[in-house]
Order: structure tokens, then C-alpha cells, then sequence
């Protein structure tokens, strides 16, 4: 039997798990990914120390790199032969991953076409999943940083919606999941976060009214049907209260079935 004691962390914890998908960054005297330095070639990158049990392939992905591209860097032959404390040059790819910040929401339906761009002919998407940030502010730049010190490749999220905290109430902003037609851990899976804690806030208009115009275009474009529309917590295996208690989910499917 668990003591009183034990049973009250238990339950912090539990809570906390449970509580959204992305978590504001931790403030830190010096950030994960070091200022940009040159190595002897004249590449621009930041030096890692390999740690006990990491690979080529992780920590690439933790960094967002192509694992190719680290092996060339560091004239690495045999990709199973690191050291522990061993210093491996990251070399950026066209520097540090950022994004073009979102125009002023709600968006129209032209300015959300033109940030998705046109359907792409090799892709094939078949399920949209709608989270929530799970904090009060933040935008994708943000979260992008955090999701890469928690070593999830960059940016989770396909698409991010702000709720005027770090990008307008409504801007869209578009990782580069997306721009690359990459996919986060589920294949075929789009990815869209709302900005807030739909636990204890609500989804404002200006946010609601793009979730609908992204959806509608995505829909159109790769004939997602309405049941695969879906919710974080739906994902079988996933013990997650996301996208909150408090998102709009059946008025959003009302609304997509009517475009």
C-alpha cells in the first residue's frame, strides 16, 4: 500500500501529465542549442557532447538535422562508434529553426491558402488531430525551442494558432513539419495546436473562426472525411485531457460539415 504521502505526489504527477501537450520554456542561465560558432571548414553550427546511450540518428532528430549531414560534418564512418562525452559538431541548415510571424487574425480564407499552399500531388493525409498548447501563452517559435530541448525533433505541430499572447489572437503560423511534409509520430497525421489552456480558458472567436478555414482547406485538399477530424484524447493508447475540457469540438464539426 502506497503512503498518504506517496499517494499525494502520485496524484501531482498524474495531474501534470495530463495537463496539455506543450509546456512553456524553462528559464535557463544559457539555452539548450549554444550561440553559433564556426568549425575548421567554416560551417556554422554549436558542438553536443555525446551522452551514454545516444546514436547518429537521435541526436540528429533532436536537433532536426539529417543524420547524413552529421556523420559528413564529424567524419563519422561507423555511425554505432561514439563515445561517451565525445564532441559532435550540429551544423545548421540554414541557420536556427524560426518562423515567419502570423498576420493579425481571424485569417481569410485566401491568406490561410496561400500559408498552406497548394495541394501537394505525393502526400497523403488522412487524419487531422486538434490539441492544445496546454499553457496561458506562447506561440510556435516558443514551442519549437521546448519540443527541441525535450528532444522531439523541433516543432511537434504542423500548424499553430495564437490566442494574441507571443503572435495574434488567430495568426497562423506554419511549421516546418509542414512546409517539408514531414510528419510528427503518427504517419498521415495532421497536427494543429491551439495556443491556451482549454481546461481553464476558452477558445477565443478569432482562433475558432481559422481552425475552421485551415480545416475546410485541408479537408478539401486531401479529402480527410469528418470522422477522422479528431481530438488529442481520441487516440487510442494516449491518457490525455487534450485539447481541454472547455474546446469547442462538437460546434466544430457542425461547422465543417456545413462548408
Amino acid at each position: 500500500m502506497l503512503s498518504s504521502r506517496k499517494r499525494f505526489f502520485l496524484i501531482l504527477f498524474l495531474c501534470a501529465a495530463l495537463a496539455g501537450c506543450a509546456h512553456p520554456p524553462k528559464r535557463t542561465t544559457s539555452s539548450t542549442v549554444p550561440p553559433p560558432v564556426q568549425n575548421i571548414a567554416g560551417d556554422v553550427g554549436f558542438y553536443h557532447t555525446v551522452e551514454r546511450g545516444q546514436t547518429i540518428y537521435r541526436i540528429a532528430k533532436s536537433y532536426n538535422v539529417d543524420w547524413h549531414d552529421l556523420m559528413r560534418a564529424n567524419r563519422v564512418s561507423n555511425p554505432s562508434q561514439l563515445e561517451v562525452g565525445q564532441k559532435l559538431f550540429i551544423p545548421y541548415r540554414s541557420g536556427p529553426e524560426t518562423f515567419q510571424p502570423a498576420m493579425p487574425g481571424p485569417m481569410n480564407y485566401d491568406d490561410i491558402r496561400r500559408l498552406v499552399g497548394a495541394r501537394r500531388a505525393k502526400s497523403s493525409w488522412r487524419t487531422i488531430t486538434v490539441h492544445h498548447s496546454g499553457t496561458s501563452a506562447g506561440n510556435a517559435t516558443m514551442f519549437g525551442r521546448d519540443h527541441t530541448r525535450r528532444h522531439m525533433g523541433g516543432l511537434f505541430y504542423h500548424f499553430v494558432i495564437g490566442n494574441g499572447s507571443h503572435s495574434p489572437d488567430g495568426g497562423l503560423e506554419v511549421g516546418f513539419r509542414w512546409q517539408r511534409q514531414i510528419p510528427a509520430n503518427r504517419p498521415y497525421d495532421i497536427q494543429i495546436c491551439l495556443v491556451g489552456d482549454f481546461n481553464k480558458q476558452y477558445v477565443s472567436e478569432a482562433q475558432f473562426s481559422t481552425l475552421v478555414s485551415l480545416m475546410s482547406i485541408l479537408r478539401e485538399d486531401y479529402g480527410v472525411p469528418i470522422g477522422s477530424v479528431r481530438k488529442h484524447e481520441d487516440i487510442k493508447g494516449k491518457h490525455t485531457a487534450c485539447p481541454g475540457k472547455h474546446f469547442p469540438f462538437e460546434r466544430l464539426i457542425t461547422e465543417l460539415m456545413r462548408k
